[in-house]
């Protein structure tokens, strides 16, 4: 049993998603997605916005910060559907290995959408959640590159961190290191590194890109609290 399937050794049956048949696998297991639309479908849409984050931050703050951000923005909430991977994919083709290869396939996702909002818990690269992981760094500076619209929210301390903070010492703290990063499978991190590489510039020029992405962000935000 390898890291993956040690991580999802105890399913939770929510709404029924591990017991309902996937007619791709010919076996029970579908995405939340799927199982919310059965039982809720005025909850399920095509989704407005694409959510970048990391399976680490706790649920109620992860929530709470989403929430602001859609009254930040005057979104109606009843209108606003999320792509958030957890929900989105199906996990249990992910473990059998049936799932299509998700670093070659998500990049079309965020172009189709055409909106990412970034979900950060600082800013402070060296101390963020966010910026440790590869898949984060990787999925911003796709859809900057595609053209998206890239937006962030912060979680509620760093809001008010970031209001106290100078615009030189916000440079010094928003420093990405990309190869510094991890991804939970070692696959998706050699097959995203690799992808990298081949860019021009290779990780030098995510970094740099992602940065500047982050900064003018930030200011845009801090100018919005005021």
């Amino acid at each position: 049993r390898g890291p993956r399937e040690q991580r999802f050794s105890k399913t939770v049956d929510l709404l029924g998603h591990a017991s309902m048949p996937d007619t791709e696998r010919d076996a029970p297991g579908v995405s939340l997605r799927e199982a919310i639309a059965a039982s809720n479908p005025k909850h399920v849409n095509d989704a407005t916005m694409f959510i970048s984050w990391t399976w680490r931050y706790k649920v109620r703050e992860f929530l709470r910060a989403l929430r602001n951000y859609c009254c930040d923005q005057d979104l109606d909430m009843a209108q606003s559907f999320v792509w958030i991977c957890f929900f989105c994919n199906n996990q249990f083709q992910w473990l059998s290995g049936a799932l299509h290869d998700g670093v070659e396939t998500f990049g079309e996702t965020v172009k189709q959408i055409g909106k990412a909002v970034c979900i950060l818990d600082t800013f402070k690269a060296v101390e963020s959640l966010y910026f440790s992981r590869l898949w984060p760094v990787f999925e911003v500076f796709t859809a900057c590159a595609a053209g998206v619209t890239v937006n962030f929210c912060l979680m509620d301390d760093s809001e008010d961190e970031l209001m106290d903070t100078t615009l030189r010492q916000l440079t010094k703290s928003v420093v990405i290191d990309v190869m510094k990063a991890e991804a939970s499978d070692a696959r998706d991190e050699l097959k995203i590194k690799g992808l990298i590489a081949a860019i021009p510039g290779g990780a030098e020029t995510v970094n740099s890109q992602v940065a500047k992405l982050f900064l003018a962000m930030a200011h845009r935000y801090m100018q919005t609290l005021l």
